[in-house]
């Protein structure tokens, strides 16, 4: 007897005289089971799904400014490992060798190291790569001559960017709203309401007030707002972006000497103007500007040993063959130095700079009108994008997996961690305190260490859903939107 492989329906179509008797209460079961099915499959995180199909992934080409991408998630990642560190042990933001309270310092409080969980100098990585990567494709468009297409490129962008920065955002501060008035989130950065209607119109509050935001440019006497602190960088995002599509549409008919002249004397116009964040933006768009013009080999080297003519002197000729090796050795030694200074700046304590070698120095020499870190943060940042730009090596390294998978979910990551962190710090931290204690050096690491292990899983989770769910769909909705908006070119 051959057994009949055939699938059920389609037996069911062949065979109308025997139907298959299958009980009511078996489907109910079956559908059940596959959406139950279905859900679990969808809270793994997007790399383990991709590990359990058995089909094998394409490789996806990375595009030439995916380190920058990388570069994004890794300083995501970090932010998030400031504020875990910053409200778990905060002994650690203090500087090695100081007001240690009763325990010695952690290796982990060393210059370099501390980047780990340095927060406030990724917000200006932010801003660069954000000027930077706005900026590409006009510029490209610019370089080609394409007038045309990049107004529809601005035109788009300009559409899109509110929607693309706030509404995530909104959703975001609404999840945490609901977290607070139901206990499951402390209140520790807004106030929980006795009725629902009043959380939501505090919420609602909230939203208009992030909102109004964007009108402050530069200007952050604008209360942060409550439900997720972090937020305060999304008004700033917003108004920049718009000051950079200004830009550059002013400067894109200019010739390039001219529009490099320009856009250097509004950057420096800016910068002993206070404006700080616009520096930060408009200056990834140099960034951006100079490496178009490397890769149009404006500035390669053009001589070849094979081109060179012939001296008398064989020891002339091997010095004129070494000079094009001197010249590459010494931009990359410069570039090093850079990055080596950019993470140096970095490691920035929260407080008592002035005690600090080398930052003290740094606090002391900061130009007016700026007061304390931020303006270094942003000189520090300037480095360590325009050396990643410029050093291969590192490039290759932020295109690895998991800088691109962290630069995917990086947005999300930044939106959701503070949730995350509301909702499980109250519960899990005691147990840490309890059994690991912090106020030893062993117990304050174990703790540190333990926490990771139990937040780290949880928040990567929560962010990678996030990311498939809102992040991604809100991306797809604002183009379907402008294709519903846009007029369409009559035809003549």
């Amino acid at each position: 007897m051959i057994k009949d492989y055939r699938p059920r329906v389609i037996w069911h179509i062949l065979d109308t005289d025997n139907p298959p008797q299958i009980p009511d209460h078996k489907i109910f079961v079956g559908s059940g089971k596959r959406l139950l099915q279905k859900l679990a499959f969808g809270l793994i995180p997007s790399f383990v799904q991709r590990k359990l199909h058995q089909n094998p992934s394409k490789s996806n080409k990375l595009h030439p400014t995916a380190y920058l991408d990388g570069l994004r998630g890794v300083a995501s990642f970090i932010v998030f490992m400031g504020h875990y560190t910053e409200e778990t042990l905060g002994w650690y933001t203090e500087p090695y060798g100081a007001y240690e309270d009763g325990a010695p310092s952690s290796l982990l409080q060393l210059p370099f190291v501390r980047v780990l969980y340095s927060p406030r100098p990724m917000v200006h990585i932010f801003f660069i790569i954000s000027g930077y990567v706005l900026a590409y494709k006009p510029l490209k468009q610019i370089h080609s001559q394409q007038l045309s297409a990049l107004t529809i490129t601005l035109s788009s962008s300009v559409f899109r960017r509110a929607l693309r920065l706030f509404l995530p955002s909104l959703i975001t501060m609404f999840v945490m709203a609901l977290a607070v008035h139901f206990d499951l989130s402390d209140d520790r950065f807004a106030p929980s309401f006795f009725t629902l209607s009043d959380q939501m119109s505090h919420w609602w509050d909230t939203c208009w007030g992030l909102l109004r935001a964007s009108w402050a440019v530069n200007d952050l006497s604008y209360p942060q707002p409550e439900y997720n602190p972090a937020l305060w960088t999304i008004p700033v995002e917003f108004a920049q972006s718009m000051i950079l599509f200004i830009t550059i549409i002013g400067l894109s008919r200019c010739i390039t000497i001219v529009r490099f002249l320009m856009l250097a004397s509004i950057i420096a116009f800016c910068f002993f103007g206070g404006q700080l964040f616009t520096v930060e933006f408009l200056g990834g768009m140099f960034i951006a500007e100079l490496t178009l013009l490397q890769d149009g080999s404006l500035f390669t080297p053009t001589s070849s040993p094979t081109l060179l003519p012939k001296y008398d002197s064989e020891e002339l000729r091997h010095k004129i063959k070494e000079c094009p090796r001197i010249r590459h050795y010494g931009t990359k030694a410069f570039w090093i130095m850079n990055v080596i200074c950019g993470l140096f700046i970095a490691s920035w304590t929260n407080n008592h700079a002035n005690e600090v070698w080398g930052i003290r120095f740094f606090d002391a020499h900061t130009p007016e009108p700026y007061h304390g870190q931020q303006v270094w943060f942003c000189l520090g940042a300037f480095q360590i994008v325009g050396a990643l730009t410029q050093l291969k090596f590192l490039q290759t390294i932020f295109n690895t997996p998991i800088p691109q998978y962290l630069g995917n979910i990086s947005y999300a990551l930044y939106l959701v961690h503070n949730l995350c962190l509301t909702i499980m710090e109250p519960r899990v931290n005691p147990y840490f305190y309890r059994y690991f204690g912090n106020t030893t050096s062993l117990g304050r690491h174990l703790t540190w260490v333990g926490g990771l292990a139990v937040y780290l899983p949880v928040i990567i989770c929560v962010a990678d859903i996030f990311w498939r769910a809102v992040d991604t769909p809100t991306v797809k909705f604002a183009r379907w939107l402008e294709a519903k908006c846009i007029m369409t070119p009559k035809k003549t």
